[in-house]
């Protein structure tokens, strides 16, 4: 793990003109009504320009995102602060100020985005295409499209003047693919006045989902997350020319190592957060998934039920803890044994698993006590309460907007930055207000990232109803 240099960390504030005199505010009984086909328009608009703004991480370049996000807020003339975790790493944040009478709002994005292999693409990763009813490129939907709907809402209780009674806070991180330390971790830590009365976060981390025709199904809400394991093997032997094999080599335990991972079936487990997000997707479901995740304690107790998860490593991967081998590193050169020889495991722990619980169950699976486990990355797991007014908010913004959809709740394969802000007993949602159907989101982290520019649009009217409704004066 790379380890953060507080010696590069500085802090950059950007001078602003002073700002203009508001306008009279909008009555706390009168609805804000944006214009939402130039809403919508400058949604795509700014999507497409924020993409060609290249953070691949690594390095990430942050600071390039972060200085185009302050061009906005200069000609907003709304106030904004830069900061930078080391060289380049930029963080940005800006904030509306409400009354205080409620806990304040983060709309959390981060601004890097994960590296492309650009022969595998139909269209250049960074021109912010829009071609076939989609806007391609890395990042539209992991996550600069989140970032640019927040910036918008964020934007319009600005321009219309919204009288609120909770502080908006936009925040902008650096690093999240990287596990955050330089991002979101590093602003928990080092600019915690940046969110100074926060209570809520809403940010990437729980998908929704489009049938076919692009129709919304239902909008997921992500209260909590698997929690990361990565680790690395280390094999080490005796050193020599390949031309005479050594049976005990490093590669040769670690390669056996990795078999008995491979072979590994790890125990179905049923965990509380589990349960709640299978039974509120079982109504989308066609039979016979339907009755299985109504009724999954029955199923699961089945003989033939670990057979026929497997037909859904979706629903199989938040069940069990996953093991993915992603890299190897032996020699470097073909006719050496080298004395050591190293794998990488990306690793998901369900919620309740510790990483001191979860390095003796690999230790045992690999059983070869010479081998070095060490830990790249680990967090503790948190879940936020979904009795909330937030969650609430919501709902009532999906049953308006999409009456047919569904309102269900997640646990993220992955993870996201919540985890910072639920260790601080902050609120925390994973939400993603536009639909995408399946394959388009298989396309995350993968070849051909694109977004459909309806589903982008209306998420901007969605995501502006929720934050609206929790935030506005009453």
């Amino acid at each position: 793990m790379r380890r953060l240099i507080s010696l590069c960390s500085f802090f950059v504030l950007i001078a602003l003109l002073p700002l203009a005199p508001p306008a009279p505010a909008q009555s706390a009984a009168s609805a804000a009504s944006p214009d939402w086909q130039t809403l919508q328009s400058e949604a795509v608009q700014k999507l497409a320009a924020y993409i060609a703004v290249n953070t691949t991480d690594p390095p990430g370049n942050e600071i390039l995102a972060a200085q185009w996000y302050a061009k906005i807020f200069q000609a907003e003339r709304i106030p904004f602060e830069i900061a930078e975790s080391a060289p380049g790493r930029g963080n940005i944040v800006a904030r509306l100020k409400g009354s205080g009478s409620l806990p304040a709002l983060i709309l959390l994005n981060h601004m890097d985005v994960v590296p492309v292999s650009r022969q595998f693409w139909t269209v250049d990763p960074f021109a912010g295409l829009v071609r076939d009813g989609y806007l391609w490129g890395r990042g539209s939907l992991d996550m600069k499209s989140l970032g640019i709907l927040q910036l918008l809402t964020f934007l319009e209780l600005h321009r219309l003047h919204v009288p609120l009674r909770r502080d908006v806070i936009f925040v902008g991180t650096a690093d999240e693919e990287a596990g955050g330390n330089f991002g979101a971790g590093w602003v928990v830590t080092n600019r915690p006045h940046w969110l100074t009365g926060a209570g809520f976060v809403l940010t990437e981390g729980a998908g929704s989902r489009a049938d076919a025709s692009g129709k919304p199904i239902y909008f997921g809400v992500g209260p909590t997350e698997k929690t990361p394991a990565w680790l690395e093997l280390v094999a080490t032997g005796r050193s020599g020319h390949a031309s005479i094999p050594i049976s005990n080599s490093a590669p040769n335990q670690l390669v056996t190592a990795l078999e008995h991972l491979r072979q590994y079936r790890p125990p179905l487990e049923l965990t509380p957060p589990v349960e709640a997000m299978l039974r509120t997707h079982a109504p989308y479901e066609p039979e016979p998934w339907r009755s299985r995740l109504l009724n999954i304690k029955n199923f699961l107790a089945q003989p033939d039920a670990y057979a026929e998860l497997q037909k859904r490593p979706d629903i199989l991967a938040r069940l069990t803890n996953t093991i993915s081998v992603t890299g190897l590193t032996g020699s470097n050169k073909i006719n050496i044994i080298p004395p050591d020889a190293r794998a990488e495991l990306d690793c998901r722990l369900l919620p309740g698993w510790t990483i001191d619980r979860w390095v003796a169950q690999v230790r045992g699976i690999i059983n070869n006590p010479s081998i070095k486990i060490n830990v790249i990355l680990n967090f503790p797991p948190a879940t936020s309460s979904t009795d909330t007014p937030l969650f609430a908010s919501i709902e009532k913004a999906v049953h308006a907007l999409d009456p047919g959809a569904g309102v269900v709740q997640t646990v993220d394969a992955g993870f996201t930055d919540s985890h910072f802000f639920r260790d601080k007993g902050i609120i925390s949602y994973g939400f993603e207000p536009f639909t995408v159907t399946r394959e388009d989101d298989e396309r995350v982290h993968g070849d051909n990232e694109r977004i459909p520019v309806k589903n982008y649009q209306d998420g901007m009217h969605l995501l502006w109803s929720v934050v609206y409704d929790f935030v506005r004066a009453q």
